[in-house]
């Protein structure tokens, strides 16, 4: 048993040695151009959505969203979320093109997300991901307005996104910075 344990102890030491001269030695290429291995994308993932989960569970989200959110959430959609995550008919901005782990495609990530969980990755951000925490420059009730809007990309056409925006701009709403 002794000997279990010294072999145990050593080859956790080694493993420890071994990731302090990558860390150290910057071996590991930490470039966005850089794609991750499958096991660092499946842990990263998985790690992610399990906080997540735990971390919205208790959030109580509306039963259901008025057109007034729905119109009030594009124009914060616009200004804030269209140039990584893309719009309907409206592709990724440059900036969103360069961001790995690439950011989702919103209109399929509502379908997967309920709205709590939504709404604490706008208020919280993503950690490594290039999602920004809203809730430190955004109220409640305006990412909720988010996320009202977000919820309705899954079957939204170009032409109905065009004409939110423009009802959004005809009632002055303006986004929060």
């Amino acid at each position: 048993m002794l000997k279990f344990v010294g072999g145990l102890v050593a080859m956790l030491l080694l493993l420890l040695i071994g990731a302090g001269v990558v860390i150290l030695s910057g071996a590991y290429n930490v470039a966005a151009t850089n794609p991750d291995n499958p096991v660092t994308e499946w842990l990263l993932h998985t790690t992610m959505r399990r906080s997540v989960a735990m971390r919205s569970s208790e959030i109580v989200a509306p039963q259901s969203f008025s057109n007034e959110q729905v119109i009030a959430g594009v124009e914060e959609f616009s200004a804030m979320c269209a140039q990584c995550h893309g719009a309907p008919g409206k592709m990724r901005a440059s900036v969103g093109k360069g961001l790995r782990p690439r950011a989702p495609d919103l209109a399929v990530a509502a379908r997967e997300w309920d709205s709590g969980s939504l709404f604490w990755i706008v208020k919280n951000g993503i950690n490594m991901t290039g999602m920004p925490a809203f809730g430190l420059t955004h109220d409640d009730q305006t990412i909720w307005s988010i996320i009202a809007f977000v919820k309705q990309l899954p079957d939204m056409t170009s032409e109905e996104y065009q004409r939110l925006e423009q009802q959004s701009a005809a009632a002055g709403h303006k986004h929060q910075h």
